[in-house]
């Protein structure tokens, strides 16, 4: 939560900047890199928490006082006051109360604007679980780094809520270490906090990657022999990350992205399911990535110990008519394979909403090639000829199955009404939680 960058003139940052590269430069001389787990010089990463994890402070400073109306760099300005003895850094530190802090904070910010500010608006704004929220290619990047056998640590200058909790909107079991300014009375870029956290690791600095988004703070973990990386954008910080520790840490699973923002799965709840489903030996982080077609139901990628599955999901919200049925999906997927049509094996029907927020069902994960344009451009004609021949079969066996015989006899009943349902469904729109 530092903003101490602000203390430095434009001149003083170039400065700065020239010497950090200048460091990095001598360093990487010579540097080691390496191809597996265990098998090179870094065993850890350790990250800062904002602008790296999450939104940065003045990022989130600059949006509010936009939508309210207050005079530009207020905030910051009232941050930087006072300098290493400011309200903030007081406040970073846990010498003060948030109910002290934020009554002499908007007197501070009253008297810079000369307006007033609600800074009770802005602390709720910050803290939201709508604004602090990880971003999803740095939870990706952990859960990668966590699977090959390497530390993690959260360093973070940060602060007491009312509740007296500190503010940390993370997941803190993606951590081997958290090491907070306000429990621990110093603040980066002050060497004893780095060198407390490399301690709690159980690690020389020279076997830990730094990541930070203010130079002071990575200046001061290079001085002490850390590799650092500084986090103008998450995506290019990780693809960075990529290439010092020598594995992928994004997704690589073909048509998948990250799980969208918008969308809540709650891991933890999703990951006792799995392991009572699957079998108390179900051990490993839990991978999960969506789909990136445009489905009727959202469709997600998970990876848990040595299983990979597909899970299918009713979406969030009011659906249009009963399109969107996975229950419905479910049960004909199931008797088809029952049949000798090839389907995906489906492994479990789930409608507590309480799970996931809505019904799904379970299948397995088969891999293969996606056509997305049913021309098949870039084929030879011979392997467009074996496509079509082998979905031509796959329909006529489709076909040929007798609906009661397998338990499927009731859907005779609502011929009628298909053709009609689905014309009225695709003049609605697009289903949710895409």
């Amino acid at each position: 939560m530092c903003i101490g960058w602000l203390f430095q003139s434009s001149h003083l940052q170039r400065a700065w900047r020239a010497a950090f590269l200048k460091h990095n430069q001598c360093r990487h001389q010579g540097a080691l890199r390496w191809t597996h787990s265990g098998g090179g010089p870094y065993r850890a990463v350790i990250f800062d928490m904002s602008g790296v994890l999450i939104p940065s402070l003045g990022r989130v400073a600059a949006e509010w006082e936009v939508q309210n109306h207050i005079p530009s760099g207020t905030i910051l300005k009232a941050f930087i006051s006072g300098g290493e003895n400011g309200l903030w850094m007081k406040f970073m530190r846990g010498e003060t109360t948030k109910e002290d802090f934020l009554q002499e904070f908007g007197r501070l910010c009253s008297e810079i604007s000369k307006t007033s500010v609600p800074v009770d608006s802005f602390f709720s704004v910050l803290t939201s679980k709508e604004v602090a929220k990880q971003f999803p290619v740095m939870t990706e990047a952990i859960t990668r780094i966590r699977a090959k056998g390497l530390k993690t640590a959260v360093l973070s200058n940060n602060f007491y809520l009312s509740n007296g909790k500190s503010f940390l909107p993370l997941d803190r079991k993606q951590f081997d270490v958290v090491v907070e300014s306000c429990q621990e009375g110093v603040c980066k870029p002050d060497p004893r906090i780095y060198k407390l956290c490399l301690q709690r690791l159980s690690l020389q600095p020279s076997e830990s990657i730094f990541l930070d988004h203010l130079e002071q703070n990575l200046k001061a973990a290079a001085s002490l022999g850390l590799h650092t990386i500084k986090v103008n954008d998450p995506e290019t910080a990780v693809k960075e990350l990529e290439a010092l520790l020598g594995f992928t840490l994004r997704t690589v699973m073909p048509n998948t992205r990250p799980v969208s923002e918008t969308v809540d799965i709650p891991k933890d709840s999703l990951e006792k399911y799995l392991k009572d489903l699957l079998g108390t030996q179900t051990t490993g982080p839990l991978e999960l990535l969506q789909f990136d077609h445009r489905l009727s139901s959202p469709t997600y990628y998970i990876k848990v110990a040595d299983y990979q599955l597909l899970l299918k999901k009713k979406p969030s919200g009011t659906l249009f008519l009963p399109a969107c049925t996975v229950e419905r999906e479910f049960r004909i997927m199931k008797a088809l394979a029952n049949a000798g049509v090839p389907v995906l094996k489906v492994l479990d029907l789930c409608e507590d909403p309480r799970v996931i927020g809505t019904p799904f069902y379970l299948m397995e994960y088969c891999p293969g090639l996606i056509y997305k344009d049913p021309s098949l451009p870039g084929l030879e004609s011979s392997q467009r000829w074996a496509i079509y021949t082998a979905m031509n079969r796959v329909l006529c066996k489709i076909h040929s199955v007798d609906l009661e015989a397998i338990g499927l006899g009731d859907y005779r009943k609502q011929e009628g009404r298909l053709l009609g349902r689905d014309m009225q469904c695709l003049g609605r729109g697009p289903a949710r939680d895409q």
